[in-house]
């Protein structure tokens, strides 16, 4: 076996990140030290569809009469994502579920809207099941697509004594008196992409029965003593994916349950949301700095750092800078992408989880636009499209097997420091057992158009720059820059068509460290193999992972319908 023979800085640094990527790691999961957390827990529907659900609940003596707050999610978002909400509120004394819709995250079925009601009395029914929870003392809180059956089931129900809808509209819903109390709080986001306020302004002045010129954000209408208390809470600095985690939400919502059951025992009043943003942010430091300082050790182990001396694989393209090449690929990219989506997009209609179908036909427009690059390339330097797409299996030195091997070794160090930090607490990053074949179908697609990625980026663009002065930094950035301006192009440009910017609001957080991911392993392990073989395969799996656990478990008619909507 290869020694790897670090040095004593190099241990310092890998010890030290550890240290600091465990602690934080322990705390998030800890803090507040006054809250039980309950993981992977699942109910059966009616109509048999299996809800996952997590629990938080108080560190409290009391065994009886507890209060429970249900929390839905909204579309393409999962439980992970509402988990603030449930902690503040499991600290404040009530028990808080946040769960998968049907379709999402963990729970099986799909996406039918109509039937995401019996998701939620799924949960009903747990709740009952259990002895220590009062169920004529109960609250909602639904994020997005998460109020509309938050509205149907208190409107069912008179044991929902407050109704939390997080960037959603308020439907037709009961009013609330001092013998059956509805406490409605509405947040709505400043630059939410869906929700408009002027349409929550009427909503609230039919069920206040005051007039719309009456009403305000930042307002109390009814009170809590009567049953009835209605407001708008207006945050100025949030968009419709940030109201899910935006802090100021969060101590809102708690503190509207907590004035709907003044009488609930309050073990904890702190408020943690800052404190586990700052823990999320030392374990994520942690950890990637702990990634990063294992990836040359890793490299060694396999016998690939000799690979940055060696000859590497290369398709030369004479007399064009790097920079050059990388405008032309959008000037190519930007007007073909139309006409490789609707080239692509077929395949992907009859296949579930359209909107990784979407994302990755917006993907092949690009690819599309390349290969028409790499194509005219080719021709001026005397080589075939198809010996350039042959390059990264020409034989070479290089064993392509221990290059996969290498690959899946990287790619599971960085999703188990990924998933242990962002998945678990903020995004979910797995999808449902029920999405594999369909998972498995899309890595394929992915991985082939990585390959066209990887042949432009580092066969063509890297090695034209490769032992430049900070050729590997600015390797990174061109792959990322170009990959990202395509990308925001077309997302802006869908928001222009529908009139609606959610996809834009939702994706380009997401896009952004995503593709930084990509761009950097990308051109770090092609830099160690000489091949791009490594880089595409974390590449790929990182992207459709992410991508198909966002993707609700739902056909492209679904998708067009949610466009028009």
């Amino acid at each position: 076996m290869n020694r790897i023979n670090l040095s004593k800085k190099q241990s310092i640094l890998i010890i030290s990140f550890l240290a600091i990527y465990i602690t934080g790691t322990v705390l998030i999961f800890t803090v507040p030290f006054s809250v039980k957390s309950t993981y992977g827990l699942t109910t059966i529907t009616d109509d048999g569809i299996r809800i996952a659900f997590n629990v938080f609940e108080p560190v409290t003596s009391e065994e009886s009469n507890k209060k429970a707050v249900i929390i839905g999610h909204g579309f393409m978002a999962n439980k992970e994502m509402m988990k603030g909400y449930a902690v503040e509120l499991a600290a404040a004394g009530f028990v808080a579920i946040p769960f998968d819709f049907r379709g999402h995250g963990q729970s099986t079925g799909s996406l039918e809207r109509g039937n995401l009601i019996e998701d939620v009395e799924a949960i009903l029914d747990y709740l009952n099941d259990r002895p220590d929870i009062d169920t004529n003392n109960l609250a909602y809180i639904g994020y997005s697509m998460g109020g509309g059956p938050g509205n149907m089931i208190v409107n069912q129900s008179t044991a929902f004594k407050a109704f939390i809808g997080v960037g959603t509209s308020l439907g037709n819903i009961r009013r609330g008196t001092s013998t059956n109390p509805l406490n409605v709080l509405m947040i709505k986001a400043n630059f939410d992409e869906v929700q408009d306020l002027d349409h929550l302004k009427a909503s609230v002045a039919e069920r206040t029965g005051l007039s719309t010129s009456l009403i305000d954000s930042n307002q109390m209408y009814g009170s809590f003593e009567t049953g009835n208390a209605t407001k708008i809470y207006l945050d100025d600095n949030s968009n419709h994916l940030a109201v899910a985690w935006d802090v100021d939400f969060t101590r809102q919502a708690r503190d509207w349950i907590i004035n709907t059951f003044p009488d609930t025992n309050t073990p904890d009043e702190n408020f943690y949301g800052n404190l586990r943003l700052f823990i999320l942010v030392i374990q994520v430091f942690g950890g990637i700095g702990l990634f990063i300082m294992l990836l040359n050790p890793i490299s060694k182990l396999m016998k690939f750092n000799s690979r940055e001396t060696e000859e590497k694989l290369q398709v030369e393209i004479r007399e064009m800078s790097a920079n050059k090449i990388a405008i032309e690929s959008l000037l190519y990219s930007i007007p073909l992408g139309l006409l490789g989506v609707f080239i692509i997009i077929w395949i992907f209609l009859p296949i579930p989880l359209a909107i990784t179908g979407f994302v990755l036909s917006l993907l092949f427009g690009q690819v599309f636009g390349i290969l028409i690059q790499l194509w005219r390339l080719g021709k001026k330097n005397d080589k075939s499209l198809l010996s350039i797409l042959k390059t990264p299996f020409k034989s070479s030195k290089l064993n392509i097997g221990k290059s996969i091997i290498y690959g899946f070794i990287i790619i599971t160090l960085l999703y188990l420091i990924l998933y242990s930090s962002l998945g678990l607490n903020y995004v979910g990053m797995i999808p449902s057992i029920s999405k594999a074949w369909v998972v498995a179908i899309y890595f394929v697609i992915t991985f082939l158009m990585f390959l066209v990625f990887g042949i432009l980026f580092q066969f063509v663009i890297y090695s034209k720059i490769l032992g430049t002065k900070n050729s590997t930094l600015k390797a990174i950035l061109i792959h990322f820059g170009v990959l990202l301006a395509y990308i925001a192009f077309y997302l802006f440009l869908i928001g222009v068509f529908v009139g609606n910017f959610f996809y834009f609001g939702v994706m380009m957080p997401i896009a952004i460290p995503l593709n930084l991911l990509v761009a950097g392993i990308s051109v770090y392990t092609y830099k160690k193999t000489g091949n791009i073989i490594a880089g595409t395969l974390i590449s790929a799996i990182l992207v459709v992972m992410v991508v198909c656990t966002f993707a609700p478990y739902q056909g492209f008619l679904g998708l067009l319908s949610s466009f028009l909507h």
